[in-house]
């Protein structure tokens, strides 16, 4: 009788539904599938309330997105989590530098304009082009819809922000016509050259060369203004310097326990002047500056910043990438960016 068809196909069929179990409880993609059609139709009539879209379109994007394991990795895993040892030599080079000063003289006028009107560096602005997208060469190949679906239904700790910006992307394409589907950027839903997230384009995009269209992707005048709108709607002073780190004999106790509370250390650099080494005439007594600490391949190494490296980090919210920054625009003679004057 234990020979018969009918005890061998249950004997199948319940190591087929143990192993069923198994898959789902260690493979999160797997999971997602078996609830995946009712996680779109709640996603959907968030968005219809959030937006005020008509279910129609927010439904034609949101059923074109796939959900991708491999971008919760991604975005567990950034490359900012290095210390900066690793991480400086990845962007602050002089093949990259090179590119940005080739990027500069072509763009010369549009630059010159720019800063004109915003007050930014323009090597501040050449940097960040430089590290988002190596001047448009690569913008990114993940479809935006389903990295911001994956993020906002798969990445439980920043879902509500994802799904706010899967939300922007779809207003920013009924007010510029554009079709979301069609958009390819990074893992966390960045696009164009100036790789913003949706809510910064359609916050801060402007359409510099007055052709009707926001072009973060192809028109430098709107690529190299949109970066500068960026930094100064967010407090940059051009006036005012950006970092300097603090040699290794010029550190003390004061300065490490400082250092301590990056961020949340702001004052006048008047307060502290008395304990840092003797600084150029470009720091001024009511700059505000904080101390952080950092790792260098000398080891932990102590910069005095001003709120400038703060703006930096509004755009990326790394220590890493705000001192790249610097130091590449450094490279390409940003006076205001020198670091160690």
């Amino acid at each position: 009788m234990s020979n018969t068809p009918s005890f061998v196909s249950r004997r199948i069929a319940m190591k087929a539904g143990l192993a069923g179990i198994a898959a789902l409880t260690t493979a999160p993609s797997l999971l997602w599938a078996q609830k995946d059609d009712t996680t779109r139709q709640v996603l959907i009539d968030q968005l219809v309330k959030e937006t005020g879209l008509d279910r129609a379109t927010v439904a034609a994007a949101i059923n074109h997105a796939v959900y991708d394991e491999s971008i919760i990795t991604r975005m567990k895993t950034p490359y900012e989590s290095r210390s900066y040892a690793e991480y400086r030599p990845l962007f602050v080079h002089p093949k990259l530098a090179a590119k940005g000063r080739d990027y500069l003289k072509k763009n010369h006028d549009i630059f010159i304009e720019s800063e004109k009107k915003y007050g930014v560096q323009k090597e501040i602005i050449a940097a960040i082009l430089g590290m988002e997208t190596r001047y448009g060469t690569y913008r990114g190949k993940d479809p935006v819809v389903s990295s911001l679906y994956t993020l906002a239904t798969g990445y439980p700790r920043r879902a509500k922000f994802f799904r706010k910006e899967l939300g922007e992307l779809l207003l920013l394409c009924k007010e510029e016509g554009l079709n979301p589907n069609d958009f390819k950027g990074s893992y966390a839903g960045a696009f164009g050259t100036t790789q913003f997230i949706p809510s910064s384009y359609r916050a801060y995009a402007v359409d510099a060369d007055a052709d009707g269209k926001r072009d973060v992707w192809h028109s430098p005048t709107d690529i190299i203004n949109s970066v500068a709108n960026y930094f100064s709607k967010h407090g940059w002073d051009g006036s005012r310097p950006v970092a300097h780190w603090i040699s290794k004999k010029d550190t003390n106790k004061n300065l490490i326990e400082h250092a301590k509370k990056g961020f949340k250390g702001w004052v006048k650099l008047s307060e502290i002047r008395h304990q840092l080494p003797e600084l150029d005439k470009r720091w001024q007594d009511d700059d505000k500056v904080t101390l952080i600490e950092m790792t260098t391949k000398k080891g932990k190494t102590i910069a005095l910043v001003h709120y400038n490296f703060y703006v930096i980090t509004r755009w990326n919210r790394s220590y890493n990438y705000a001192m790249a920054i610097t130091e590449l625009a450094e490279l390409m003679d940003c006076k205001a960016c020198e670091t160690y004057a």
